[in-house]
């Protein structure tokens, strides 16, 4: 295709940032739905004690989880990438190539971690090794269910994109009470894991199964290795900075505070994860419009503002009514999370607007942004380490870290606008 007609192309679809964005809120909202009901559901039907050591856990999962989006946005990029250069074959390509790789690793690394069981067990202060082999075994799809999410991703299919990661949150949900109500209590929130995995990764399948009686076109991967490892140093200390304060929690406080803990950082975190569908949608955007030279800046500054207006929202209503929100959802069970609700949320508030700009830094090929994060990391371990003595301190160190974090990417932020307007003219 004509470089002038592809650039006229990805211009068009990135129009549809707005449709797009909401698509993925939408679902993104569902997902959150029913991932904050799987939280409340444990909270309510486990003990203050097996909800600590649930949510600890599933934390430790989270960070996991969200490491494996370094293989998401790797695989958005260059699918973005072949889609925008009209190559199927390429696509179908990078997708089987990926998929056995990443199948392989999760593999070996549910085999690393469960030989390490016994040392984290002891660190979380977790009598019971199984409890830690259960959320471990999701790790062998974990890799691989992105590899098919990012696929869609570059080729901007978001309804099955969004559909499909909804439909994840919701077995997890479903299957969570079944099995807690049949009697298998911490034990039945872990197995939702790996069987709400291998359902919903049969199902990207079938959304992709185009792809899979497509062409197979061997294509040219340069710097797909090497764009996927700082992907995933960024993707990683940004998972590191919004859930490694819940496991450092279970390890210094007692387990009612612990219990809290989980409650406040429960409902938190719907400030970064509402507005996290903006991103999303964004990033194939202004990768495909960064591929045939492209301005992006416009489509920056529509995603912040969507990015303020969701998150921002849910802060005002954090700081506005938290007793009601709290006891509306968790009753008197967790009386101390009321004061924290709007700091916390705050906190994550400043979390979601750095989600933003790392997503547009790499979506340009800068992917270096990490490196600014993984400094905000270590203050962070070094701070909680020093002040862990209650609550209150633990929420004033993540607050401080997500403006720190913030302020950390601003530089980045003003050096990619600054390129954007300097692109080729669309």
């Amino acid at each position: 295709m004509h470089p002038r007609l592809s650039l006229i192309k990805q211009r068009a679809k990135a129009d549809d940032l707005t449709r797009h964005s909401t698509i993925m809120v939408a679902f993104g909202l569902a997902a959150g739905a029913f991932n904050y009901l799987y939280q409340l559901a444990m909270g309510m039907l486990l003990t203050p004690a097996q909800y600590g050591i649930l949510f600890s856990l599933t934390s430790l999962l989270t960070i996991t989880m969200i490491m494996s989006q370094a293989f998401q946005t790797s695989i958005t990029k260059f699918t973005a990438k072949f889609n925008a250069q009209n190559n199927p074959g390429g696509v179908s390509y990078l997708w089987k190539f990926s998929l056995r790789r990443t199948i392989l690793l999760g593999s070996v690394l549910f085999l690393i971690l469960t030989g390490l069981t016994p040392l984290i067990s002891g660190f979380l202060n977790i009598d019971n090794g199984w409890y830690l082999v259960v959320p471990f075994s999701s790790l062998i799809l974990a890799f691989a269910l992105p590899v098919n999410w990012g696929v869609l991703q570059g080729l901007q299919r978001f309804l099955p994109l969004g559909f499909s990661a909804a439909l994840w949150a919701l077995l997890k949900l479903f299957l969570a009470i079944l099995l807690v109500y049949l009697g298998l209590e911490i034990y039945g929130g872990l197995i939702a894991f790996p069987l709400a995995y291998f359902i919903v990764f049969l199902v990207t399948l079938l959304s992709l199964k185009d792809l899979a009686r497509g062409g197979n076109q061997k294509s040219e991967l340069g710097g797909l290795f090497s764009y996927t490892g700082l992907t995933f140093l960024a993707i990683f200390s940004f998972a590191v900075l919004t859930n490694i304060d819940v496991i450092l929690a279970k390890h210094y406080l007692s387990p009612e505070s612990m219990g809290n803990y989980s409650a406040i950082s429960v409902l938190g975190r719907i400030v970064l994860y509402a507005p996290a569908g903006v991103a999303v949608a964004m990033f194939p955007k202004t990768s495909g419009l960064f591929e045939v030279g492209g301005k992006t800046r416009f489509l920056l500054r529509k995603a912040a503002i969507y990015t303020l207006l969701i998150g921002g929202g849910v802060a005002i209503v954090y700081l506005l009514c938290p007793h009601f929100i709290v006891g509306s959802l968790f009753g008197d069970k967790y009386p101390l999370a009321t004061p924290f609700l709007f700091k916390y949320g705050l906190a994550m508030f400043f979390f979601a607007l750095s989600f933003l700009v790392v997503n547009y830094s790499l979506s340009l090929n800068q992917a270096k942004i990490a490196y600014p994060l993984l400094v905000v990391i270590i203050l962070e371990l070094g701070l909680i380490s020093l002040f862990h003595s209650s609550i209150t301190q633990i929420v004033n160190v993540v607050l401080l870290c997500g403006i720190i974090s913030f302020v950390s990417v601003i530089p980045f932020y003003l050096n990619l606008v600054s390129r954007s307007a300097k692109s080729l003219p669309c």
